[in-house]
């Protein structure tokens, strides 16, 4: 290796991330181009490593609470300038640069360090938290293995890799990573429970539901007042259909952080499930309190008012979610069987029509828009709605159609009207 360069590992990646950093600088957010969104919780833990305090004719200095990065920052820039190959003073440059949100910076000051020094695991790290802040997870994975090829122990280059196989949506990597890293010595307190926490989102996705509800218990006994834990199990007790003991969990998230929008919506979705749809539209009008301008709320509370058949009301909602997202597919969709159940074909029909405008193959609604031409005996209409709605899922709506009294001669026809033409 000689001066520790190694051109198998040092990275060559500044071009392709420079795009992103410059899309960083113009918001006030953090970007995360290939995000796997949570239903519940996306909460980041990027955090940097502290390089160990430098000697130097500079003075000596070490990370404190309070850090003037500016000064930080321009005293390395002298070292690296008086010392192009000193490894410690780019490393520490590119440490107070990414502390001082200058990401661009920072990864051609890591870079250089690498580049230097590439066996040092700390740098490997504080690079790849700095690819995660950009939302180069991919990068972020390849950096943190890196550091493990040196150093095989490091507990939070174990942790970064895990959390950002997740993010990547390979998660059976990403639970094989958390099992490894749960075996960590370090893997203790606080660290154990994100471990736990991350390794149950993971197994989620993966609908091993069962081995998620262990991993969410293990990490409410280490955080028993954690509201995003309560909420990630009820989740998993929901999407087993275990719909009561599913409430009792967003309950408790809910004690915990009472102005959590998304908790507020699946309490009320739980509620519905339950028959309990008074409850479920306090539920939902908890969480427009919060949030007003919100198409899915909106649309959810329409949704239960449908199940109430108060046809009207669900209708306004609806336009409501409408008003707040206009090429909303499934909006479209429900205020057309709103307008289909207060008798309004024509308008239903038109809804319908939008609703397939943004979303074309929905057989769903093709079969609703058969059913409205059928009772207003367009009947050439209807057989082509159902033809569509058949060709799409036959396996529903060939038994739907034939148990449907309106439909049940316009199917035959729509049959026929779809079957291939012999030559």
């Amino acid at each position: 290796m000689g001066n520790g360069k190694s051109e198998s590992v040092v990275p060559n990646r500044f071009l392709a991330i420079e795009p992103q950093v410059q899309k960083m600088s113009q918001t006030s957010g953090e970007i995360c181009p290939n995000a796997v969104m949570d239903d519940v919780d996306i909460a980041a833990h990027t955090t940097w490593e502290a390089p160990h305090h430098t000697s130097s004719r500079w003075g000596t200095f070490s990370v404190s609470a309070t850090v003037d990065f500016e000064h930080k920052i321009h005293i390395y820039r002298q070292m690296t300038r008086a010392m192009p190959e000193n490894f410690e003073a780019w490393s520490h440059l590119g440490y107070y640069l990414a502390q001082a949100n200058q990401y661009s910076a920072a990864i051609e000051a890591y870079v250089r360090a690498i580049y230097i020094r590439a066996r040092t695991p700390r740098v490997w790290y504080n690079y790849a938290t700095l690819l995660e802040k950009l939302g180069c997870y991919g990068e972020a994975v390849s950096s943190y293995e890196q550091a493990l090829v040196i150093s095989p122990s490091y507990f939070n280059a174990m942790y970064g890799k895990s959390r950002n196989l997740y993010r990547l949506g390979r998660y059976q990597e990403a639970v094989n990573s958390y099992d490894k890293a749960l075996a960590n010595p370090l893997a203790q307190g606080n660290a154990a429970c994100e471990l736990w926490y991350g390794r149950g989102k993971a197994l989620v996705k993966l609908q091993q539901l069962d081995d998620a509800i262990q991993s969410f218990e293990a990490a409410l006994a280490i955080a028993p007042h954690s509201h995003k834990i309560w909420a990630s199990l009820g989740q998993a007790l929901m999407y087993q259909q275990e719909n009561a003991n599913a409430l009792k969990k967003f309950e408790k998230a809910l004690k915990l952080a009472p102005d959590n929008i998304q908790y507020w919506v699946h309490k009320g979705f739980l509620l519905k499930r339950l028959g309990q749809y008074e409850e479920a539209l306090n539920a939902f009008d908890e969480a427009i309190s919060l949030e007003p301008d919100s198409a899915r709320i909106w649309h959810h509370r329409g949704l239960t008012l449908m199940t109430m058949q108060r046809y009207t009301d669900a209708y306004d909602n609806f336009e409501q979610a409408l008003k707040y997202q206009a090429y909303d597919y499934k909006s479209w969709l429900s205020l057309g069987w709103a307008l289909e159940k207060m008798g309004d074909y024509k308008k239903a029909i038109e809804a319908y029509n939008k609703s397939l405008s943004i979303e074309p193959d929905q057989s769903f609604a093709f079969y609703r828009q058969a059913r409205c031409y059928a009772i207003l005996r367009q009947n050439h209409s209807a057989i082509e709605h159902l033809r569509r709605a058949i060709s799409l899922h036959p396996e529903n709506y060939i038994p739907r159609s034939q148990a449907d009294p309106l439909l049940r001669d316009v199917q035959t026809k729509a049959l026929l009207a779809g079957a291939p033409v012999s030559v």
